[in-house]
C-alpha cells in the first residue's frame, strides 16, 4: 500500500542519489503542503513530488502498484534508477551514471559571491535541465538560508552546487564556460563538503571527468520527461 508519510526511513543498502535528493527536499519542504512524499508497504519505496517532479528511491514493492500511482500522479519529470523506470514502463529515459567520491579535499578555494540570477546565467547552457528561473530561485535561496546548500561559483565563468543532508551530499549542477574551470569547481564543491560522500549523475560523455577526479561508478539512473515523449 501507498500512504502519504510525515516520517523518512533511513537510507536502505548503499548511497542513492534517490533517496539523497528526497531527504534533502524533505529537510527544507516537509512542512510545505505543496510538497508530498509516500512510502509503500512501511519502507519498500519512497516517493516525492514537488512542483510536477518526482523522485522514486525503490527497493523492492509492489511494482504494479506503484506502476498505477506514478501514471495517476501523471508528474512531469520522474527520477529514478534504471530498473525502476523500466518497471514502471517508461520509454525515451535519459540515462545516467551514478558517481561517488569521499570528500576529502582540504583547503578552502576563493569564489565570488553571486546572487541567484548570476548563478542560474551560469548554469542555463544548452544540455543542461534547469527549471524557470523564478522556481531555481526560491528553491536555492530556501535551501541556503536553511544551510542545506553549497555553492561555488566565479562570475560568468564558472558554478558548482550541491545539497546536502546527514554525511551525504548531491551534486546539483556543475557548468564551467572556460576550459579547466570545471576542475577547479569540482574541487571546491569538495572541499566545502568535506567529510560527507558526495554523489553525482552524469551521462556517459563526462563519467571520465568524474573518474578523473576521484569518483567511482556506482549504479545507472535516469531521468524521465513528460515534454520529451
Amino acid at each position: 500500500m501507498i500512504a502519504l508519510t510525515e516520517k523518512l526511513p533511513g537510507m536502505r543498502g548503499g548511497p542513492s542519489a534517490e533517496y539523497i535528493r528526497i531527504k534533502c527536499l524533505f529537510d527544507c519542504y516537509k512542512e510545505d503542503k505543496n510538497t508530498l512524499f509516500w512510502l509503500q508497504d512501511g519502507r519498500r519505496a519512497l516517493i516525492s513530488l514537488s512542483d510536477g517532479d518526482m523522485t522514486v528511491y525503490r527497493r523492492g514493492g509492489n511494482a504494479k502498484e506503484l506502476t498505477d500511482f506514478v501514471r495517476m500522479l501523471s508528474p512531469r519529470s520522474v527520477f529514478s534508477d534504471l530498473d525502476t523506470l523500466a518497471a514502471i514502463g517508461f520509454k525515451n529515459i535519459n540515462k545516467l551514471n551514478v558517481m561517488r567520491r569521499r570528500a576529502d579535499t582540504a583547503g578552502v578555494t576563493a569564489g565570488d559571491n553571486l546572487s541567484s540570477r548570476e548563478i542560474y546565467d551560469i548554469l542555463n547552457v544548452s544540455g543542461f535541465c534547469l527549471p524557470e528561473y523564478q522556481f531555481f530561485a526560491v528553491d536555492f535561496c530556501r535551501r541556503l538560508n536553511r544551510g542545506a546548500a553549497e555553492y561555488f561559483a566565479l562570475k560568468d565563468r564558472c558554478a558548482a552546487v550541491s545539497f546536502h543532508t546527514g554525511k551525504f551530499a548531491l551534486l546539483c549542477g556543475i557548468v564551467s564556460r572556460e576550459k579547466g574551470l570545471g576542475t577547479l569547481a569540482l574541487s571546491a564543491i569538495l572541499q566545502k563538503n568535506r567529510g560527507r560522500e558526495l554523489l553525482a549523475c552524469c551521462g556517459d560523455s563526462t563519467a571520465g571527468f568524474y573518474e578523473k577526479n576521484g569518483f567511482q561508478k556506482l549504479y545507472k539512473a535516469g531521468y524521465w520527461c513528460k515534454n520529451q515523449t
